[in-house]
C-alpha cells in the first residue's frame, strides 16, 4: 500500500497531455519535412494539407496548455497542504 502511494506521489501531473503534445508536435515536423522534400526532390509522398496542420498544431498546442495547467494545480495543491511541522 505504501508503494501505490509513493508511485502516486512520484508521478507528475499532467505527463499524458505533455506526451501526447510530443506525439503531435513531432508528427507535425514530419509532416512539414515531406512536404518539403516534395517540394524540393519533386517527389509525390502524401501528407496533410493546411487545414489538418492547422488542426493538428491547434491540438499539440492545446495540450501543452492542458499539461501546464494540471502541473500548475498539482504544486499549487501540494503548497497548500500542511506539513508535518504544521500538524
Amino acid at each position: 500500500m505504501e508503494n501505490q502511494a509513493q508511485t502516486d506521489k512520484t508521478r507528475k501531473p499532467g505527463r499524458i497531455p505533455l506526451m501526447a503534445c510530443i506525439a503531435l508536435f513531432a508528427l507535425f515536423f514530419i509532416n512539414l519535412f515531406i512536404g518539403k522534400a516534395n517540394i524540393h526532390y519533386q517527389l509525390n509522398l502524401p501528407h496533410m494539407g493546411n487545414i489538418a496542420e492547422f488542426l493538428l498544431m491547434a491540438a499539440a498546442s492545446t495540450l501543452l496548455i492542458v499539461a501546464a495547467l494540471e502541473r500548475e494545480t498539482a504544486e499549487k495543491d501540494d503548497n497548500t497542504k500542511p506539513t508535518e511541522e504544521e500538524k
